[in-house]
């Protein structure tokens, strides 16, 4: 399936254009049998007068971008073409699944990296520091194109891998307002002798109220704990956990196995999750629930993240079977809900349908088991008959 991804991003770049299409490709081939390419997004090249050259960024849109009108969160990707198949693909999963709302993910190619990347020069690379540039073209080309050209929110993400990493923590303590989040992965802080993390000291010394979500992994296979990249993360979180900044949220991984090149699946994989955790409910709140509290959860998730956000089925499920023998007309609250955000999860429809049941509601479970029924024959579930039946029963009672 790479290979396939790599040849089909290949022949798409040969095409040297302002704006080159990744859209479906249908094609008759011998036996009349139809085949389809997928899509990994969009090749656009911007032409920077920050830079003074042109460079290519993939833009990949979420699934329901052409149907909806949400406005989407977006993250922005350092090695961007380098690393989109695998970001595509674990985005796509976990937006499915609802453990984060859908985004906007766009990747920005890299030329030059030890250029782009590092803020300051190193005696070692005459041809470093130009990290300030860099980030001078994401804050006044790139995202006000992206802004201007899709539906965006407020909510955005720098990621990145290694002078990446570097990059991005580096963006963090120079334009902390730029970005709501951050996934700093296997970051090269050992660059002029860890000089980021000496500076770190006095950043968030000076920060007292920094909120942000901030998201560190790596793999154990890079250095030992005590010696190379692995202490040199660690040495730059010691100075967040100094500090106890009471706003500011991190989340620190190591991963077995993992080494400087594989890590990155699991640290954006996770590093998505973490960033957006708050789709999950506290227990507080599950001991405490309340309709109106619900409601306003829903609500301020769905301003955050946009219309088309949405917490996991099991989140919706594992709420509503918590507190149905306490609160029977709140589980039906947050059945109603998760019907509405997973129209085709038929365990969440005929659960909603026995909520009403059981609550005296016949009228409504009768039309919950009709909808079961259109969602069965559309999706060839087979299961028609059985919910027939009980709508059978409810209008004999």
């Amino acid at each position: 399936m790479l290979k396939q991804f790599l040849l089909i991003l290949s022949l798409i770049i040969l095409f040297s254009s302002c704006q080159k299409n990744l859209n479906k490709d249908n094609s008759t081939v011998k036996n009349n049998i139809k085949s389809d390419s997928i899509t990994i997004g969009v090749i656009h090249t911007l032409t920077s007068k920050v830079l003074n050259e042109e460079r290519e960024i993939i833009i990949s849109l979420p699934e329901d971008y052409e149907k909806s009108k949400s406005n989407y969160p977006v993250l922005y990707l350092t090695d961007g073409f380098q690393n989109i198949e695998h970001v595509r693909g674990s985005v796509e999963l976990l937006t499915r699944t609802g453990h984060i709302p859908p985004i906007i993910i766009v990747g920005i190619k890299s030329i030059d990296r030890v250029r782009d990347f590092t803020y300051t020069k190193s005696k070692n690379d005459t041809n470093s520091g130009g990290g300030k540039q860099f980030l001078t073209f994401i804050e006044s080309e790139l995202i006000p194109y992206i802004n201007d050209s899709y539906r965006t929110n407020n909510f955005k993400i720098l990621e990145g891998h290694s002078l990446g990493g570097l990059f991005t923590a580096s963006t963090l303590l120079e334009k902390p307002d730029l970005f709501q989040s951050y996934i700093i992965m296997s970051p090269a802080f050992w660059w002029n002798g860890e000089e980021l993390t000496k500076k770190a000291k006095t950043f968030f010394n000076t920060q007292p109220n920094l909120e942000k979500k901030l998201f560190f992994g790596i793999g154990k296979d890079e250095s030992t704990e005590d010696f190379g990249m692995r202490k040199e993360l660690t040495n730059f979180i010691d100075v967040i956990n100094k500090n106890k900044l009471k706003k500011l949220l991190y989340n620190h991984k190591e991963f077995e196995n993992e080494g400087h090149m594989s890590s990155t699946l699991l640290s954006n994989y996770h590093g998505l999750r973490y960033i957006f955790s708050d789709l999950k409910y506290s227990d507080e709140f599950i001991s405490n629930y309340s309709d109106e509290v619900f409601l306003k959860k829903e609500k301020k998730l769905t301003t955050k993240y946009g219309a088309s956000a949405k917490r996991t089925g099991e989140s919706y499920y594992n709420l509503g079977a918590s507190i149905y023998k306490v609160n029977l007309p709140g589980a039906i609250t947050v059945f109603k809900r998760s019907v509405e955000v997973y129209p085709n999860d038929m365990n969440l429809i005929v659960t909603l349908a026995q909520l009403y049941k059981k609550n005296n509601e016949a009228t409504n479970a009768i039309n919950t088991y009709k909808l079961a029924i259109e969602v069965s024959k559309e999706n060839n579930y087979g299961n028609e008959e059985s919910y027939q039946k009980e709508i059978d029963r409810l209008k004999n009672n």
